[in-house]
Formats: structure tokens, sequence, C-alpha cells
């Protein structure tokens, strides 16, 4: 679930009034006592059970089967909306793309033991499509705007069963250039797509409500975000993930992080093209190679400070004092040229998950769950909208 985009202003608003008279319970998820207990499909979305891993620190949010099909069902809506005279229909957020880009990803020829897990064998080497874009739904929206950016990571020729059943060789890792998501419950989450969705100016001001105090920091400061080039950024995942299978599992959530540190700040005369993010991603990709070290931090549970990192709070960072981040890839992505329109529709028509993915890196926490239902249904509403016949990529096109 990539972060919705709020207008500045009621962000703004929500953090000053919310320091005056906002009140609100802290919401937590229900305890569990099973290892591994489920939510039915019939309670989510047909085919889609979920599984709570109580070990690693899951347990469901109060009403999150009805709460996640009141989410889709909203989102849904509003693409339909959206885009009823006006195809194609878009990504409902993350809508403008910077450029999609073919990449290599190559794991490191020495890892510690603990790190050797699914995709993370030593040496091992796949092909990616990775697309950059904007956080907001509006893909017209100029790229001196504040936003969040997002990268998203599509690894090729992945063996092993898969989570979903629509890509059986593929591996996703999505990523955002801020550590932590803005919401933790997904009821807050609806009021908040709910609010915003509203025709009532009234009811869209109070939007930022559902945030309370630490969401609405947190998501001004995502889209308060100004960048030079989506390859000089750093993202996280922001939520955790599983490293391992078994008895050995643990927790762990990932980043990538560029190779070189660039001057990230946008220049002035930048500023004058409205796609000048694209423009940036090109002129450099015309003359050079870009790389980013891809990184992941795994929590140790018997630790006081690794025990206190939740899965379950995605507004919660965790410190690399507590879970210090290792390198375990680099991601090469080739001097070439991407901004043909060919390369840029199949990208379009790609569909981005973490729910794509080996059992070894399960997605965990509330806010992937969601995310389960959620892209999978507009990922189908969209081809739906569009005629387009879903295909998997196997990293060999050419345009």
């Amino acid at each position: 679930m990539p972060p919705l985009a709020l207008p500045p202003n009621l962000l703004i608003l929500a953090v000053l009034l919310s320091s005056l008279v906002f009140v609100t319970a802290c919401s937590a998820p229900q305890d569990s006592a099973v290892a591994n207990t489920k939510l039915s499909g019939s309670q989510l979305a047909p085919a889609s059970d979920i599984e709570f891993d109580a070990e690693l620190g899951e347990s469901p949010w109060p009403e999150e089967g009805a709460t996640t099909l009141a989410i889709t069902e909203s989102i849904q809506q509003t693409i339909k909306s959206r885009y009823a005279n006006d195809l194609p229909a878009l990504r409902h957020v993350h809508s403008k793309a910077h450029g999609c880009v073919l990449a290599d990803f190559q794991v490191n020829k020495t890892l510690q033991n603990e790190h050797q897990q699914g995709i993370f064998q030593p040496g091992a080497s796949y092909k990616a499509w990775i697309r950059f874009s904007n956080g907001d739904s509006d893909a017209t929206r100029e790229d001196k705007e504040g936003d969040g950016r997002g990268m998203a990571i599509k690894l090729m020729g992945v063996s092993g069963e898969k989570l979903l059943p629509d890509e059986s060789h593929t591996q996703d890792f999505v990523m955002i250039n801020h550590p932590v998501f803005f919401i933790n419950d997904p009821q807050k989450y609806l009021s908040l797509i709910e609010s915003l969705s509203s025709s009532n100016m009234l009811a869209r001001l109070s939007a930022p409500f559902a945030l309370g105090i630490e969401g609405s920091i947190i998501a001004a400061k995502i889209n308060g975000k100004k960048i030079r080039n989506p390859l000089y950024t750093r993202y996280w995942s922001m939520v955790p993930y599983q490293l391992g299978a078994g008895s050995n599992r643990s927790a762990m959530k990932y980043s990538a992080k560029p190779c070189n540190q660039l001057d990230n700040t946008p220049q002035s005369d930048q500023l004058q093209d409205p796609n000048y993010l694209r423009t940036a991603m090109k002129n450099h990709l015309d003359t050079d190679n870009a790389c980013f070290d891809f990184l992941i931090q795994t929590r140790d549970t018997r630790t006081a400070a690794g025990s206190a990192l939740s899965v379950e709070m995605a507004t919660n960072e965790w410190e690399e004092s507590a879970a210090p981040f290792f390198k375990v890839a680099t991601i090469t992505i080739p001097k070439q040229d991407f901004d043909k329109p060919e390369q840029h529709k199949f990208c379009e028509n790609l569909s981005y998950t973490p729910w794509h993915s080996v059992f070894e890196h399960r997605p965990l926490g509330g806010v992937n769950r969601i995310r389960k239902v959620v892209y999978t249904s507009t990922a189908n509403l969209r081809r739906s909208m569009n005629a387009v016949t879903p295909a998997e990529p196997a990293g060999n096109e050419v345009f």
C-alpha cells in the first residue's frame, strides 16, 4: 500500500490542529496465541488466505478483513471514476513513471550464513525491470512539487514456489525514499481514503485527522521531498519481510542505496521542466551506468533492542543501532535509452507487488496484508479496463 498523496495545506492544518485538539486511542493489533493463524478468503477476497506469524510478531488488527475489503472497494471505485472516460487507467498512486529500466541484480559472492536465504545465494545473478515513480495519484503533477518517490524492482529467472500464482519466476521489491509508512491501523487508512475521496470539503479537510500527530508528521515529510535524480536517491522497504523459512526464519527490512554519494539537491534550471526527473535519468544513462547497493537489516530478538522492533507498527523505524544494514547485492543499471513509448507501455502493464515472492521473503505486517488484496485487485481492474492480457516478463525484452 504505497503512501497516499495528501495536499500539503491539509497536512499542515492537521499537524497544527492535532497538536491542540486531537485525541485518539492508540489502536493495536489483537493478540494471537497461535503461531500461524489464518483469515479466510471469504473475509478478504477470493483465493486470498492470509496467515499471521505470531512467532515473528504478526497479529490481526481489529476488523482487518472487513476493512481490507472496504479499502479495496473504495480504491477500485476511485480508479473506475477517474478513468471512465480517460483510458488508459493508471495506477491508483505512483501514477507517474520517471523511467523504467533494465538492470542487473548481482548477489554478493560472500554472505554471512544467516543472510543466505531465498534469492540471496552467493553469486546469484538476475535480470530486473525497475520502475522509478512519483507517489502522487496525479500523473500530470510537476516534478518540482514535493512528493514521495518510488523504486519498484522485479527480478526475473527466480526459481521456487511463489506466494502468488500469477507469476512463476519473479521476485518483487517495493520501496519509497522514506524509511517508514505513515499509518498502521487499517481502519484509520480506510477513514483517510474515504474522506479524501469525498466531494464534501469539510470531509476532505478532516481527512488528515485519521493520521494523528505522528502520521501527519511522517506524511508531511514524505510529501515534502524534492530530489535531483531518482538514480541519486536512497529507498527503503518501510515495512518488514521474512528472511528464511522454518525455525531459523527472522524478520528483515531492505533498502537500495546509491553506490556513490551524489548531490541530490534539485538545481534551479531543472525546475523549469515539469518532467525533469525523467530528463535527469535520461541524461545520466545516456553516458554512464547507475549503481545501487542492496542492503538488508534483520531483527535479532535475542537482544532487548531487537525484540522491541515491531513488524506491525509500520510508523516505527528500525534504528540501525539495533539492526544494522548489511550489503547483500549490487544493482547495476547499464547505459541505455529507456525513454521509448513501447518500453513505457510495457512497464505500465507490469504488476508490482511484494507478494510476487518466494516463501523465504514473505511480506509481514498489516500494511503488507492489505497490499496482497489491494494490489492484486487493482492490477486486475486496470488490465480489464485497458483490455490488456497479463504477461510475465523474462528480462530479454527489446524495444
